[in-house]
């Protein structure tokens, strides 16, 4: 398989189960309430920054030790692969747990400070089931967007060892 076509696909997997598990959380959680305030107790701005720091280094933990096993294993061509990792991405930890942690405190900050702007702008909270389909929706697409971002760092970190031994 290219790596191309492996980063679809894990993406596309990690994105379906991020849906499902996130949406029946939100679910089950705001459930007695109905309406999900945009801050304070129970809100969408905790609700989302916890959400995305345990979903990327979920997402972290099992990609980087499934990527590793799929290379080893040569499932994954590389030659014909995507993009490298990036500037910013190769000065990532190449380790699980930091990766994982470092790119979900950097997407929490980002999310938050977009649902305090919506805020202004006059957000003050939704509807359970509106909750529901917005955390649906942003946990699928930072499932799939972390799963590649974490496939392409260990793919750099992978290349970066091999070129040190010479090869």
């Amino acid at each position: 398989m290219s790596m191309t076509s492996y980063i679809r696909m894990q993406g596309t997997i990690a994105a379906i189960l991020n849906v499902v598990i996130n949406s029946l959380i939100s679910w089950l959680s705001h459930r007695p309430t109905g309406f999900v305030p945009l801050t304070g107790s129970g809100s969408m701005v905790i609700d989302v920054f916890v959400t995305s720091i345990v979903l990327s280094v979920l997402v972290s933990l099992f990609v980087s030790k499934g990527v590793r096993r799929d290379l080893d294993a040569g499932r994954v061509r590389t030659a014909d692969g995507p993009p490298g990792a990036g500037r910013v991405l190769s000065r990532l930890s190449a380790r699980w747990w930091a990766l994982g942690l470092m790119l979900g405190l950097g997407v929490a900050v980002v999310a938050t400070v977009v649902l305090l702007l919506l805020g202004v702008l006059g957000l003050s909270g939704l509807s359970l089931a509106g909750f529901v389909a917005f955390m649906a929706v942003y946990t699928g697409l930072l499932g799939y967007v972390m799963t590649r971002w974490v496939i392409l760092r260990q793919l750099a970190e992978r290349q970066a060892s091999t070129a040190g031994m010479g090869g």
